[in-house]
């Protein structure tokens, strides 16, 4: 068995001959450069950033560890195994990616730069100082001889440093290495997959996204639908004003690729306009890809939707959704195509959340890193930016300012109030050289007022909904569950809506639905719902009441009332929609340190913007004390990462030492919300009580394909709770583990209107015999 001259980096199943297997050094070229038009390799993707020579040699190198006779025994020895080689690696029986990492290293500070790259191509990008996982460690272990590899292949020079464009200090100098070595670890992960994949299961290869719609034939599509929008819609001052808002996007796309603002008021048509600016740019400066980031999950199906709708029936396959709450069975949604290029973001319109954008470029995971290549020369449209969370402000800019500076990103902030993380004295982390898309946001603010916010102080909840009884369709807007739903039941009103996390996905999408029809109709609507509702929900509500929160969230509440600045007074006249902000029983309903900071500092700039609390001039002094004055002394306050570890730090150490840094560390750190949350299998209409039904059906040990293939179907019919809800819910007695994942096992837990409660007890016997 090892007198055989061939090495392999790939067997294939009987009935296969060993003639049919993959040569290691097809392997390499592939993973290097790709195999023709269907397959790029590591250069081609390396090349969107000027490192096609760096993305070239992790290809050629990542497996030297193959040329070792303990491998190419395993090989031979495990044929018919489909993912044997990566099973290897993973149980540690034959190393194969330490070799490469040596030898790079072996070159140097450069070298090791991609040591770092191959020794995590299967398990992570590692940590410098680790254990026997970390790369100091790896670089010392003693592993199989690899004298078989070709001398001109382990001969080949390292690439020319790279001309990376750094600001600040040596750590801010460090961080820009870091940043470079884990976008060539995206390029080689990616390239290494799809080679794989492309000889192993060549069905699967074959049903991933070819060349897609370019940005040109997309701007051509907007184009149309913009023009019929506006032929159609009433000459009202909104209207007027989202058409200019349209137009000067359009110019200013024809400015250079950087940081731009966008800062239209709430209803001022900033979606569309924004995806137009972002077209329109990437047509001017030929830029491959849009990605809209939106801060919430419950609103990214909607702005998907829209952008569906204007690209119309051919080209809608092309806006990639990428986020936690699709429905694989939702073929508008979710494809075989759309799962694939999910995996490396294969896509020109791509819709995803800042979790999923943002913890991806601190990532360390292989599965996660592979699409952050594909990033380079993209336009990235950051929704709601200013819901951006302070402690972590300076490694997330940190991100933003690496790719406009090294990777040829635009990157769109687009907000409906002031612009709050660029530069300034106060803030000396900001972001420079931001150019406003809007000359003057302070006239158009002015001109698209439709609504007038008033602080009124403490209410009762016995008072507040009084207020809200006195009103046919009005929204209540609270910070948390329990006092959502302790005003529900006050209210005593047997149509009135209730929108929270506590309810799934499917259900709050139902609600939606419900509520838009009710308000469409005339008829009476009145919700009680958390903050799921305010960032981005298309509703038009004439009352809004919002529980004391930050501007920006107050901000966000008042672009839920008069949206279409339609109401008019008893003569006909147009007015003002209402917004009341009220103080309530903070111990009785507590939330979180951010929220109550948040309401804070909204109180302190109250007294001297009564005229306007949503003003220009109110938003800059409310983010002075918000985000500009949280860094402390040191700084240290933009950046705590979890249990207040620095991220910053992870990349350098204190002195900037660039080759050495701590990837796993700071993706463990670096994380936007808190992820400590178990999902709960809801039985939500008779697609929950199928899932629950099939959940109960599974073998004992289901595959785990099968499992992950469930996960993906469930996610729109759980709801997450924290691990204090989750032990309430265990000792209630009302849950169910089956295969590692809780259902609920009691219909009165989960209430039609609230969604999971917790008073029931017990198990529901009709749950159990589904």
């Amino acid at each position: 068995m090892t007198s055989d001259p061939n090495f392999y980096a790939h067997s294939l199943p009987p009935p296969r001959s060993r003639e049919d297997w993959e040569s290691l050094p097809d392997h390499l070229a592939r993973v290097a450069d790709g195999d023709g038009d269907e397959l790029p390799g590591a250069s081609h993707f390396a090349e969107a950033f000027d490192a096609a020579e760096w993305g070239r040699l992790l290809g050629l190198w990542h497996d030297l560890g193959k040329y070792s006779i303990p491998f190419q025994n395993y090989i031979r020895a495990t044929a018919g195994l489909r993912d044997a080689v990566h099973g290897s690696e993973m149980t540690g029986k034959v190393d194969h990616s330490t070799a490469g990492a040596q030898h790079a290293a072996s070159r140097g500070s450069l070298g090791r730069l991609i040591a770092y790259c191959i020794a995590g191509h299967h398990a992570g990008l590692p940590d410098d100082e680790g254990g026997e996982a970390g790369l100091s460690m790896r670089l010392k272990k003693r592993i199989e001889p690899t004298d078989a590899a070709p001398a001109d292949l382990l001969a080949r020079p390292l690439p020319q440093p790279p001309k990376l464009r750094t600001t600040g200090s040596r750590q801010r100098q460090a961080f820009a290495v870091g940043f470079f070595t884990r976008m060539l670890f995206s390029c080689l992960v990616d390239a290494d997959f799809l080679a794989t994949e492309w000889f192993m299961n060549t069905e699967r290869a074959s049903q991933r996204p070819g060349a897609g719609a370019t940005p040109a034939r997309l701007l051509a599509r907007l184009d149309e639908h913009l023009d019929k929008i506006q032929s159609q819609a009433s000459d009202t001052t909104v209207n007027r004003h989202r058409r200019q808002v349209q137009a000067t996007c359009r110019e200013k796309a024809k400015l250079a690729p950087g940081f731009f603002s966008l800062n239209v008021p709430t209803g001022g048509g900033k979606t569309l306009a924004s995806l137009a600016f972002a077209l329109t740019h990437a047509v001017e400066h030929d830029l491959r890809r849009v990605v809209y980031a939106i801060p919430f999950t419950s609103i990214i199906e909607q702005t998907a939707d829209t952008f569906r709708e204007a690209l119309g029936d051919d080209l809608q396959s092309e806006v990639l959704e990428h986020h936690s709450n699709l429905e694989p069975d939702d073929p508008q949604r979710q494809s075989d195509r759309s799962r694939l290029a999910a995996e490396n973001f294969d896509s020109p319109l791509i819709v995803t959340t800042n979790v999923q954008l943002f913890e991806s470029l601190f990532a360390s995971r292989t599965s996660r890193c592979r699409k952050l290549h594909r990033l380079a020369r993209s336009v990235i449209i950051l929704d709601e930016a200013q819901a951006l969370p302070p402690n972590l402000l300076a490694p997330t800019l940190a991100a933003l300012e690496e790719l406009v500076l090294n990777y040829g990103v635009t990157v769109l902030l687009c907000t409906a109030t002031q612009p709050a993380i660029e530069k300034r004295d106060q803030f000396p982390i900001g972001l420079a050289g931001v150019r406003p898309i809007i000359d003057e946001p302070r006239t158009l603010h002015q001109a698209l007022r439709r609504t007038e916010v008033t602080s009124v102080g403490k209410l009762s909840n016995e008072q507040l909904v009084e207020r809200l009884r006195r009103e046919e369709r009005c929204l209540c807007i609270v910070n948390s569950r329990k006092h959502a739903a302790d005003l529900l039941k006050l209210l005593a009103d047997p149509d009135a809506l209730h929108l929270s996390a506590g309810i799934c996905a499917a259900h709050r999408s139902d609600v939606l639905n419900e509520i838009r029809l009710r308000l469409k109709g005339g008829s009476p609507c009145r919700v009680v719902s958390t903050q799921v509702i305010e960032a981005g929900v298309d509703v038009d509500f004439p009352f809004v009441a919002r529980a004391a929160a930050g501007l920006d969230s107050v901000a966000q509440a008042a672009g839920r009332a008069n949206r279409e600045g339609t109401l008019l007074d008893a003569n006909g006249r147009p007015r003002l929609g209402q917004v009341v902000v009220f103080d309530y029983d903070a111990k009785a309903y507590p939330t979180s340190r951010m929220i109550e900071i948040g309401a804070m500092h909204f109180r302190e700039v109250t007294p001297e913007h009564q005229d306007d609390l949503l003003s220009p001039e109110a938003i800059e002094a409310y983010f002075g004390l918000h985000y500009w004055h949280q860094g402390g002394d040191d700084g240290h306050g933009w950046d705590r990462g979890r249990e207040g570890r620095s991220v910053m730090r992870c990349f350098g150490g204190e002195n900037g030492d660039w080759p050495h840094h701590q990837f796993r560390e700071a993706a463990d750190a670096y994380r936007l919300i808190d992820d400590a949350q178990t999902p709960i299998l809801v039985p939500y209409s008779e697609r929950g009580r199928e899932l629950i039904h099939e959940l109960q059906q599974m073998p004992d040990e289901p595959p785990p394909g099968e499992l992950r293939a469930f996960d993906r179907k469930a996610q729109r019919y759980t709801v997450a709770v924290y691990d204090q809800a989750l032990i309430k819910l265990l000792n209630n007695q009302v849950l169910l583990d089956f295969h590692g994942r809780y259902y609920l096992a009691n219909t009165i837990a989960y209430d039609p209107k609230l969604g999971l409660t917790f008073e029931a007890v017990g198990l529901d016997l009709e749950l159990l015999t589904l």
